[in-house]
């Protein structure tokens, strides 16, 4: 399975919400860092906000902060959250889909990583990452 852009960088922005604690995340310094477009990050960010993950702070010296506590939020919740459809393959327009011996498999499948995912937390993210370039 491979995540979107969009779900990659709302894990990142998370983790770096989680890391920097009480200082906000500026959002042009970390699309600047991560080379993606601040448009990109915005959106993402503004993604987060409306799930309850980010909340913002205005003004000199603002950005992004979490919203929640980074031990109560699993990494497999984000997912879910950003990625609704979570399609493994193209099933609702395959023409076999009612004769398909892969529907169950994939959903096993799917559901094993997301199990993983639902074992991590921001928190845990947090403290195994390496340190962010300067």
């Amino acid at each position: 399975m491979q995540l979107t852009l969009h779900t990659d960088l709302a894990l990142r922005l998370l983790i770096a919400a989680t890391r920097s604690g009480d200082t906000p995340v500026s959002l042009p310094a970390f699309s600047e860092l991560h080379r993606v477009s601040y448009n990109h990050v915005a959106k993402v960010a503004q993604a987060l906000v409306q799930a309850d993950y980010l909340k913002s702070q205005r003004g000199r010296g603002g950005g992004m902060l979490l919203a929640r506590d980074p031990e109560e939020v699993t990494i497999g919740a984000v997912v879910r959250r950003m990625e609704p459809s979570m399609q493994l393959a193209d099933c609702p327009n395959c023409a076999i889909n009612r004769d398909c011996a892969l529907i169950d498999p994939l959903d096993q499948a799917k559901q094993a990583f997301l199990d993983v995912l639902d074992r991590q937390t921001l928190k845990d993210m947090a403290r195994s990452m390496r340190p962010e370039p300067a």
